[in-house]
């Protein structure tokens, strides 16, 4: 098998096109050696920043394994975590030529870092690359719809279901009923606007009920899969 990180980076999301539901890697091996021509390979540790809100943004990032979060610190001293980022995911967008939020790995990563105008040149060459750029972009667009139907949620049970539900989806494909759950359950409140006691009793009682089973604090198994579908798809 080939390591991903060898193979250069790709992009995962669902394309544009009727009947088409499943996420994909979208990037032909050939696309996927062009950008890492262009691309810088960075290691990093744990709880490393990447970047702060308001720097300069000369790069953009892509995930080659691992996962980061997209965070913003609040005047009151509180911190909201905006989003999760995973493998194949891609990050460093801007806006007036600086970074709108902060991001910081949550396990330890591998990132492909691209200057922003050596993108711009690379894409504005190739139409069909720029194309599934578009495709990501738009699967990234409706993943901030999904955070906003999630936290619209009153029941502390449904927003910790659908929560999981879409870290499933957005995990590579899997043969089980294990979901990684790489965040701590405190990033995982602030993203659901939640308390950490809500989520701890809303997992606690998934478990109960023998939808899911706790797996340590970083994993869950759906034991349920009707009910558990049920319950992320209801509002």
């Amino acid at each position: 098998m080939v390591d991903p990180v060898d193979a250069g980076p790709s992009l995962r999301a669902a394309p544009f096109g009727p009947g088409i539901k499943d996420v994909v890697q979208l990037l032909s091996p050939r696309q996927r050696s062009q950008i890492a021509s262009i691309a810088t390979h960075l290691h990093l540790p744990p709880q490393r920043i990447v970047y702060r809100e308001g720097t300069s943004a000369h790069s953009v990032f892509i995930v080659a394994d691992g996962a980061v979060k997209t965070f913003r610190d609040l005047p009151s001293g509180k911190r909201r975590v905006m989003a999760f980022q995973f493998a194949d995911d891609v990050f460093g967008l801007a806006q007036g030529g600086q970074y709108m939020n902060s991001v910081q790995t949550i396990t330890a990563v591998t990132l492909y870092r691209v200057r922003v105008a050596t993108l711009s040149d690379t894409l504005r060459r190739d139409a069909d690359l720029a194309f599934q750029f578009l495709c990501k972009v738009t699967h990234e667009l409706r993943g901030s719809l999904r955070h906003t139907i999630i936290v619209a949620r009153r029941d502390a049970v449904g927003r910790v279901t659908m929560f999981l539900r879409m870290l499933e989806q957005n995990a590579r494909p899997r043969h089980d009923s294990r979901i990684e759950m790489p965040m701590s359950r405190s990033d995982a409140a602030d993203y659901l606007g939640l308390s950490l006691e809500s989520v701890s009793r809303a997992l606690s009682s998934l478990a109960r009920s023998r939808v899911i089973a706790l797996e340590g604090r970083h994993a869950i198994r759906v034991l349920d899969r009707t009910r558990f579908e049920r319950i992320s798809a209801a509002l």
